[in-house]
């Protein structure tokens, strides 16, 4: 299997699923999902402004893919990659809007992106999470990311990121 979303350009939509796909993030849905994600957590508590978080999802960087995630065609969410990090790649944000949160669509993610970086012979797939975010920090532990360094104050004086890397 060759890349899909760990694919320096993607340029099309990707299947994850019958129901559920990702495609290059364009500034609409930039814009569409900055300003709900800025009124949630985790990115709320920081604050991440929504023209911070439209600017980073909108943005065009090598090595660095966003894709806006798809429900049935309906915008659920956003997926922010950074490529070749510490032997694998890191995941730099995952965020599902609140009518799309437990359907199993942050697991079938989490599982095409450890499928491809195996095929691509990645030794680690790399995630941070607050230590405040317990849900997220259960989420990947739940798929295998162990604890492997916790960073303190990094974004925020007071708040803490915990490292997770899952290998591969």
């Amino acid at each position: 299997m060759s890349p899909r979303l760990l694919h320096k350009s993607p340029t099309e939509p990707i299947a994850i699923s019958a129901t559920l796909s990702a495609s290059p993030c364009t500034p609409a849905e930039a814009h569409e999902l900055a300003a709900i994600f800025a009124a949630m957590e985790p990115w709320s508590r920081y604050p991440f402004p929504a023209a911070a978080l439209k600017a980073y999802l909108a943005s065009d960087e090598t090595g660095a893919p966003r894709y806006a995630i798809r429900l049935e065609n309906r915008l659920a969410g956003a997926l922010g990659l950074r490529l070749n990090w510490l032997r694998g790649p890191y995941i730099q944000f995952l965020g599902l809007v609140p009518g799309a949160q437990g359907k199993g669509m942050g697991s079938h993610l989490l599982d095409m992106l450890v499928e491809e970086a195996r095929a691509s012979g990645e030794r680690n797939l790399w995630v941070a999470a607050s230590t405040f975010n317990t849900g997220a920090l259960k989420f990947y532990e739940r798929h295998g990311f162990v604890r492997a360094a916790e960073l303190d104050s990094l974004v925020q004086e007071g708040i803490d990121e915990i490292l997770l890397r899952k290998r591969l």
